[in-house]
């Protein structure tokens, strides 16, 4: 295990966000690589940011939609203490001194949403003020994270700002910090290190996961279900012919980002996938072409083996997390590097990232043909059906997005992957349940998050409109509609997101980040 110096004797990678403005890290706190950069906590939280928490938050009206799958209620009234839920209707008493009443006679209110898959955001995904991300999580309704990273020496940073979301010290969601642990040699070594991780209040093991021997890497495993500590991991595709996604699953991985190393749990006419020739794992290109015509590989949809695997899959209650949205660049680059919001919402920094060279991590669309895009939509199609499939089963998928990659902007990439669970044949009330409460039972939070019930936390998102009509009503920018007056104008957009019985004007947080681009364009000018 790599030594580091400061305060943490050992390094365990984890959330990463990157900036300038408050605080800095020491200079002990590195990138690994040496490189450069800023390592900034957000602004703190300013008087005109947020309202509350209140003696009692009355939210009259409300038509909820409580992330269990149960359709909407008649209007009712939310009555919060502080940061708890007290009371589902009822007569409410006169509003004292230091009580706030909302009333949204005709909107909906939604349990905070979770994004369990989270970089907010790496230094290969640009330098920006790291209230840029957070700001645009919340404007969109997520209230909760789970922060993933590369093993590297973040962590100290991490579980800091995790500790002042928590204080409401920072406008931000609150932060589940999970670590990738990187590279073990023995079993021993893979324990230590989890144990470690543990011990600096590191909660789940995601991302790039452990790395190494079959032996090493079921021991964390298995140090990490006695710890209890959650587990999600992006498995290694070259590593998966010895290893593949149900064989971590029988020794305890709790759930899988994306889909490496599933395929070679559904091979059932073949032992290995094929590959051209001249196909280079290292070459992000070549890498990106290829997987889009890895699902043609597996078993049909429908068929015994298909069948057999989400059977095993669900019987384990594994957590699978599509992060959809992520990849759909693959499928369409013109639209979605298109998208309406990267003219106020992506910042210059990101939008670098993206540009199409061959130097980038995921910049490889260049000579990016017809055909490339037809087998993704391909792909789409049957990953879908597979996520349906276990969905249908009774199985758990969740709303991660991995957003700083390919086109994606947080908050807004969010939202699009959910409309991509729609339409892999997901319910609007299912699409919802798995960014709610699907995500908090995977982070074991559901004792405190994901419904609105009596007891729980007070993150809830308040719209306008029903979502279940039309998911796009989370959208910052909104969405074109037909107004009463039959004219055509833009509406939709969160109303107010509440974290921790404090009330955000999504609206506000939005010009915020404007701003922060703005300002960061207006900069490269100069």
């Amino acid at each position: 295990m790599n030594p580091r110096a400061g305060s943490v004797g050992t390094a365990i990678a984890v959330l990463v966000l990157v900036g300038i403005g408050g605080s800095v890290v020491p200079t002990s706190a590195v990138a690994q690589d040496d490189t450069s950069f800023v390592w900034a906590q957000p602004s703190p939280r300013a008087a005109n940011e947020g309202e509350g928490p209140f003696n009692r938050l009355i939210i009259t009206g409300a038509r909820i939609i409580n992330g269990t799958g149960t359709p909407p209620s008649r209007p009712t009234t939310i009555v919060i203490e502080r940061n708890r839920i007290v009371r589902l209707g009822g007569r409410v008493d006169a509003p004292g001194p230091n009580d706030k009443i909302i009333d949204v006679r005709g909107g909906y209110v939604i349990p905070g949403m979770i994004d369990t898959h989270v970089r907010i955001l790496s230094p290969a995904q640009g330098v920006f003020p790291t209230d840029y991300p957070l700001k645009l999580l919340l404007a969109h309704g997520i209230t909760t994270v789970a922060s993933m990273q590369d093993y590297g020496p973040q962590t100290d940073w991490a579980l800091e700002l995790q500790k002042r979301s928590a204080a409401n010290a920072v406008v931000a969601p609150r932060l589940q910090v999970w670590a990738g642990l990187g590279m073990v040699t023995t079993p021993e070594e893979a324990r230590q290190r989890v144990r470690a991780a543990y011990a600096l209040g590191v909660r789940g093991s995601g991302e790039s996961a452990l790395r190494g021997s079959v032996e090493a890497i079921e021991a964390g495993l298995q140090e990490m279900r006695k710890l209890g500590m959650r587990s999600n991991w992006h498995m290694s595709q070259p590593f998966a012919v010895r290893f593949n996604a149900l064989d971590a699953a029988r020794v305890g991985l709790d759930g899988l980002t994306h889909w490496y190393a599933l395929i070679e749990a559904l091979l059932d006419e073949q032992s290995l996938q094929r590959y051209p020739d001249d196909y280079d794992w290292g070459d992000v290109r070549s890498r990106f072409r290829q997987s889009g015509r890895f699902w043609k590989q597996a078993a049909k949809p429908g068929s015994p083996h298909w069948n057999k695997v989400l059977d095993e899959f669900r019987a384990l209650d594994f957590t699978f997390e599509p992060t959809f949205s992520v990849y759909e660049a693959n499928r369409d680059v013109v639209g979605v590097s298109r998208a309406e919001w990267h003219d106020e919402y992506l910042h210059p920094a990101l939008r670098d990232t993206y540009v199409p060279n061959t130097s980038g991590l995921f910049s490889h669309f260049y000579d990016w043909t017809s055909t490339d895009e037809a087998e993704w939509r391909t792909n789409f199609q049957l990953w879908m059906a597979f996520v349906n499939a276990y969905k249908n089963r009774g199985g758990r998928v969740v709303a991660g997005t991995d957003a700083g990659y390919m086109w994606t902007v947080p908050g807004f990439s969010y939202i699009r992957n959910l409309e991509m669970l729609e339409e892999a044949g997901f319910s609007t009330l299912e699409v919802l349940s798995s960014a709610t409460l699907k995500g908090a039972e995977h982070l074991q939070l559901a004792d405190q998050l994901g419904t609105v019930e009596v007891g729980k936390l007070a993150d809830l998102v308040v719209l306008e409109r029903n979502p279940l009509d039309n998911l796009k009503e989370f959208y910052g920018t909104g969405y074109i509609s037909l107004r009463p007056d039959s004219t055509i104008g833009r509406i939709g957009g969160v109303r107010y997101t509440i974290k921790d019985g404090i009330v955000y004007d999504a609206k506000a947080l939005l010009a915020d980040v404007r701003k922060i681009v703005t300002n960061a364009k207006n900069a490269r000018r100069r």
